[in-house]
């Protein structure tokens, strides 16, 4: 009978806990509407590579979890991010984080610095607090569909947009927060017609977008090779894509994988195919007066470089794989280039 009687107070106290952890979500500051100035001119104090914060997801401090993101403040006068507000413990224990403890956030964990410099005291009222699933509206009232990420510039500290998961395909949207004219209990309130939700950009994490290229090339085993010869730098839904194919049919197939993938706002095509490298070096031994003279042929393949044929002299033949070496892209180079013996 005791222990009955204790596991009932151990749960009741579970419930005051909770009872008290909502209520507190509710009275909290936060309940009027905060409103956003005009955007006005373009944020042009935002230079630095955008970071993307999940709400709900991990915060890391030397790789150990610290928490969740519970909310985001943000300073309605100049789109500026304030601080993180986290769950800790059992998510009933928030903690305040001020931006600037922010390393880096890549849309799945934020990464925090051990120790941090507090940011100065200012009233939780004049900020607003953007939280997971907040409902976003358009100018007349219509619902666009709910808040996932907040993306802001880590050297300016402005948040650039925010992440909205609406109807339709993509799923996910990058609504500017110059678009936003409110947050409040109602959500969050933009200037946004209703029919323009199908103009806004859709979203991928960069880290989605290489995980998605890296998943379809090991699903196609026609596509499998160009794991070992190509690679892409992802930022900011821009690819990169570096390394080596045959040629330019290859080069365009491994294209159209990335613009498949959702989200891929452009492509940087900076891959260099065989026969262009194959060119390039016959193109500089051709047109160096130590080397022109030489009969040679250039094949490559993925950066190797392999040069047969004959030259007028040792010097020339060392200058030919000088030549090839200095050629982009060139990592291996075969000089098999052969000298004639001189008639006696």
């Amino acid at each position: 009978m005791d222990l009955t009687l204790a596991a009932i107070v151990i749960m009741g106290g579970w419930v005051v806990a909770m009872v008290a952890a909502g209520l507190a979500m509710i009275l909290r500051p936060g309940g009027v509407a905060i409103r956003f100035a005009p955007a006005g001119a373009p944020l042009n104090d935002v230079t630095g590579r955008r970071d993307e914060i999940l709400l709900g997801g991990e915060v890391e401090v030397l790789g150990n979890v610290r928490g969740t993101v519970r909310a985001v403040q943000l300073r309605p006068e100049n789109r500026r991010l304030q601080d993180l507000e986290l769950a800790t413990g059992l998510g009933l224990e928030e903690q305040q984080v001020p931006s600037n403890a922010i390393l880096s956030a890549d849309g799945r964990v934020v990464r925090l610095a051990e120790g941090w410099s507090e940011s100065p005291e200012r009233p939780i009222t004049d900020a607003a607090s953007v939280r997971r699933d907040m409902v976003v509206r358009s100018a007349d009232g219509k619902r666009l569909g709910r808040l996932r990420l907040v993306c802001f510039d880590q050297a300016s500290g402005t948040v650039t947009g925010l992440v909205v998961a609406g109807r339709g395909a993509p799923g996910l949207r990058l609504l500017p927060t110059e678009r936003v004219r409110e947050v409040g209990p109602n959500g969050i309130v933009t200037d946004l017609p209703n029919g323009d939700w199908a103009r806004l950009p859709a979203f991928a994490t960069d880290w989605d977008i290489t995980q998605a290229f890296s998943d379809q090339l090991m699903s196609d085993p026609a596509l499998r090779a160009f794991q070992r010869t190509v690679t892409i730098d992802v930022q900011d839904q821009v690819v990169t894509l570096r390394g080596y194919v045959a040629d330019q049919s290859e080069a365009e197939r491994v294209a159209r994988v990335v613009r498949s993938i959702p989200g891929v706002m452009q492509v940087d095509r900076q891959l260099i195919t065989d026969d262009d490298m194959a060119r390039a070096v016959t193109d500089a031994i051709r047109a160096n007066p130590a080397t022109r003279g030489a009969d040679v042929q250039v094949s490559a393949h993925h950066g190797t470089v392999d040069i047969t044929g004959t030259a007028p002299d040792r010097a020339a033949a060392r200058r030919i794989e000088a030549l090839a070496n200095q050629v982009t892209g060139a990592q291996v180079v075969h000089n098999m280039v052969a000298v004639p013996q001189p008639l006696l």
